[in-house]
């Protein structure tokens, strides 16, 4: 098993990379830290400066976690309280993207 059928697996937001290949796995979340360092930059007010409602934070990075089960790859936001909502949608929206490109290019 290579990789899953898209079907089975692009209605979920936040699934990375299914299948048993390690090094495809380890380039799709490396993908990821990449466009969560975009999204970081794209908000460096909110991560440098904070608000009333949301303290300075540091790195996106700090904010999500990865969850690795049985050829699945997932990420989650550790206390979805502490990120906005409109930082939330875009770290899915860079995940979603990702898993099209891996459709497109596998076939």
């Amino acid at each position: 098993m290579k990789c899953v059928p898209a079907a089975n697996w692009m209605s979920f937001n936040n699934i990375l990379y299914i299948g048993d290949e390690a090094k495809d796995c380890l380039e799709i979340i490396e993908k990821f830290n990449d466009r969560l360092l975009e999204i970081e930059q794209h908000y460096a007010g909110w991560f440098n400066n904070g608000s009333d409602k949301y303290p300075a934070h540091d790195k996106l990075q700090h904010h999500i976690q990865y969850h690795f089960e049985g050829g699945i790859a997932i990420f989650k936001f550790k206390n979805e309280d502490d990120v906005p909502d409109f930082i939330r949608r875009e770290c899915l929206v860079a995940c979603r993207n990702l898993a099209f490109e891996q459709v497109f290019f596998a076939s």
